[in-house]
């Protein structure tokens, strides 16, 4: 069994040796285009190799080792980015789900702005109703073109359009007043 501070030597000299392969590799993979922090990722490789000090594996080739840590570190936080872009994009479903066009014919009630807004917005032909709904529900329109799988010309289109509808039937509705 190996004392802590032979262990904290053996670390300090692996992070000492690796420190620029390390960061190269995790420069690599342009984490800022996914919003990731490179000093993040960085500081989790680092707990790893660390946790692999404590137990006492033993490390033939450090290079190529060090090199599987940080792919599945990077893959780790990709796949954490991706399961909360999932529970977002199911909120979201939610939301919409919940703001099931009523037919035309049926009257809303009376009440919030909100409730308001979208009553016009249910007047909306389908396609432009759609985009528009995720549109109030604070979505980019890159996001309601992926979600739609529309292209982001089609999706603009159909957004710009489907307000300047909106702001006609709020116009006729007369709650230019309330909005503005």
């Amino acid at each position: 069994m190996v004392s802590g501070r032979k262990k904290e030597r053996k670390f300090q000299k692996l992070l000492n040796e690796f420190s620029v392969y390390i960061r190269s590799l995790v420069y690599r993979y342009q984490l800022e285009r996914l919003g990731l922090d490179p000093e993040d990722l960085l500081q989790e490789i680092r707990l790893k190799l660390w946790k692999i000090i404590v137990d006492e594996k033993n490390i033939r080739n450090p290079a190529s080792y060090i090199k599987k840590v940080v792919e599945s570190a990077v893959i780790d936080q990709i796949r954490k980015i991706r399961r909360e872009e999932e529970v977002y994009l199911s909120e979201q479903q939610k939301l919409i789900s919940e703001l099931d066009p009523r037919p035309v014919n049926t009257p809303a009630p009376s009440g919030t702005l909100k409730q308001s807004v979208l009553k016009a917005a249910d007047r909306l032909m389908d396609s432009r109703r759609t985009v528009v709904k995720l549109y109030l529900l604070n979505m980019s329109l890159p996001e309601i073109a992926a979600y739609l799988n529309y292209t982001e010309a089609k999706t603009r289109n159909l957004l710009y359009r489907g307000l300047a509808d909106l702001k006609d039937i709020i116009k006729k509705m007369g709650l230019e007043d309330e909005i503005i």
